[in-house]
């Protein structure tokens, strides 16, 4: 018997006969006296009224869960500008959104090789689902980062990118590489 602070009285019990499966647990308190079941039954009546309390909440939460999928991937999106479609052959990407949804992901040594010569990182179209190598890098004079390499001809050529499309781009941890999007195409 054990005694808790507000004076309940807890006792377990189990049955003596070790072929029997039932396990019974008296709850004595000062208003009443409640004995609690886990013996395996096929029905109990009260599981009626609760599915229907379970029902009416699972609705809910699927409403909720299509709400959740519903919120975009796409942790940097853009819209296109001059330099970016531009000969210079880059990418500008905000130092904010950078730092808020991509550094973390990487070591401090790869940091490191983003801030001075920049990172060789794969970027994943995902609209025509192939592979491409580019330099993530830190920009210093505009206080931005940029994708470099081939950005000119592997995206903007081969996409024919202009000014106006807005881009998405976020970091895939499952596959340490880049994903990449046309989000919406200029009129």
């Amino acid at each position: 018997m054990i005694l808790d602070d507000d004076g309940t009285q807890n006792l377990l019990q189990t049955l003596e006969n070790q072929n029997t499966q039932t396990l019974s647990c008296v709850f004595n308190t000062k208003q009443e006296q409640k004995e609690v079941s886990t013996a395996l039954t096929l029905f109990d009546k009260p599981w009626v009224s609760s599915n229907t309390m379970r029902k009416s909440t699972q609705k809910d939460e699927c409403a909720t869960a299509t709400k959740l999928s519903a919120v975009s991937p796409w942790k940097i999106t853009k819209t296109l500008t001059k330099s970016d479609i531009g000969s210079s052959s880059r990418l500008l990407v905000p130092q904010s959104l950078v730092h808020a949804h991509i550094m973390a992901f990487f070591s401090a040594d790869s940091v490191k090789k983003i801030e001075c010569n920049g990172l060789s990182v794969t970027v994943f179209d995902r609209d025509s689902k192939s592979d491409y190598e580019l330099v993530f890098k830190k920009w210093p004079s505009s206080k931005s980062y940029v994708f470099n390499g081939k950005w000119h001809e592997d995206f903007v050529a081969r996409r024919k990118l202009k000014v106006g499309d807005i881009i998405g781009l976020y970091w895939d941890p499952c596959h340490s590489k880049f994903n990449f999007c046309v989000l919406q195409t200029a009129q």
